[in-house]
């Protein structure tokens, strides 16, 4: 009996259900070229000739023309597959005769080394510092065992990613890392939709290239339409660049494609809140809590939109869970200092700068969650001195600079000045 759950490369073919995966991802095929890969994928190694192709497809008493249909099914599974026809990896041309799939392909991974990775995702998609640091340690366990499976390098630059936007790293350090990891994952696979966005975030975050970031956001989507992932980190680019109806379009296809997480739930809230359309950023960023309801980053967005809405107690009260859920991260201490000056606790405010400047004698601090906090104190030209670091060292969040929490700057000229700097234009 022919295999109905067929695995090869970093794609789960599922015959009897009629569905592909790459990780946790499905991907969307027609029913011809789905067909076509059955056939193929279940016959491994042999010639599967055109006309095998066609009963398969249309029936055994199909007289019509078919070439050009196969053809087009053949090339929309290399474009899904990221394959090469000048040199496969998984479907082989025989001119005149049919194709080929090919065996014992690149990037199948050892199964423990699967497994590490799949480990590694969890604790990844938990968004929380001291699980990211977990996921690195898998997703190095992983390429360890197995140097050639591509997936675990695109983890750890997807984790050092995130480690330079929540500002627990300095951005010189992580990004780097996580340029060098993508670009070992593409080279074994360059068909990787994950491996593109995380080069779109890199161009984003650190070189502030918007042009260059949304063609490789685009070019993850042309490789995968379903990956979450690429439409929520585009979505953060429309969102900086106030293209928000683009934004939210993406920001709520991510959440689509995995509902059961709190991330892509919280980021549709977040989205309507840069949009400065807070009914809506309430209503969503407090459905994302039902699914996890003590998610720092969850908190966080929901404790921006109750700022702009000012309900500071109920900020000050989002931000203490994140702080407290997170082992007290700087970001989410910044943003408590940030709600107690607006709900007229100054002593509070003062009471966690005295913290992080502490912190930061010891540890990294990011510059930006020093300059909120200050803000916080009311002393401007200290907060002033750590944003200008914060340009030097490339911090990621500056993108936040036109968000309604620095609406109270926007008549400063510094505040201009730095948006020209990091390349947003000035309202």
């Amino acid at each position: 009996m022919a295999p109905d759950r067929i695995r090869f490369g970093d794609f789960e073919l599922d015959a009897a259900n009629f569905t592909l995966r790459r990780g946790v991802t499905r991907i969307k095929l027609e029913r011809i070229p789905m067909t076509a890969l059955i056939l193929l994928a279940r016959n491994q190694g042999r010639l599967v000739k055109r006309a095998e192709l066609i009963e398969a497809i249309w029936g055994k008493d199909h007289f019509l023309e078919s070439d050009t249909a196969i053809n087009t099914a053949i090339r929309k599974l290399r474009r899904v597959l990221g394959d090469d026809p000048k040199q496969p990896t998984y479907i082989e041309t025989m001119p005149g005769n049919g194709y080929r799939f090919l065996p014992g392909n690149s990037g199948l991974g050892s199964e423990e080394a699967k497994a590490l990775y799949s480990r590694g995702l969890h604790f990844w998609n938990r968004k929380t510092p001291e699980l990211y640091m977990e996921a690195i340690r898998l997703y190095q366990e992983s390429t360890d065992l197995d140097p050639d499976y591509p997936l675990p390098y695109v983890g750890l630059a997807k984790t050092w990613i995130m480690l330079g936007i929540h500002g627990l790293q300095p951005a010189h350090e992580v990004y780097p890392r996580a340029r060098a990891a993508v670009a070992k994952a593409l080279s074994l696979d360059s068909g990787i939709a994950e491996g593109h966005a995380a080069l779109g975030d890199i161009e984003k975050g650190y070189e502030w290239r918007w042009a260059t970031a949304e063609s490789h956001y685009r070019r993850a989507l042309e490789l995968e339409p379903q990956c979450g992932i690429a439409h929520q980190w585009y979505a953060n680019l429309l969102s900086i660049v106030e293209r928000h109806d683009e934004a939210l379009d993406h920001a709520r296809q991510a959440r689509a494609l995995d509902p059961m997480s709190v991330g892509p739930a919280g980021f549709v809230g977040f989205t309507y809140y840069r949009a400065r359309r807070f009914r809506e950023a309430l209503r969503e960023s407090e459905g994302a809590l039902t699914l996890e309801p003590n998610s720092p980053i969850a908190n966080w967005f929901l404790g921006q939109v109750l700022m702009a809405t000012h309900r500071f107690p109920e900020a000050v009260k989002a931000f203490s869970t994140a702080v407290k859920h997170s082992r007290e991260a700087s970001m989410y201490l910044a943003a408590r200092t940030y709600a107690h000056a607006a709900a007229g606790d100054t002593a509070s405010a003062q009471e966690i700068l005295t913290t992080l400047q502490r912190r930061s004698e010891e540890r990294y601090v990011s510059p930006l969650d020093m300059a909120i906090a200050s803000m916080a104190a009311g002393r401007m030209d200290a907060a002033f001195e750590y944003l200008e670091t914060a340009v030097e060292q490339r911090v990621m969040r500056l993108t936040e600079l036109r968000m309604p929490m620095f609406d109270f700057l926007r008549t400063d000229s510094r505040h201009q000045l730095l948006l020209t700097r990091i390349g947003l234009p000035v309202k």
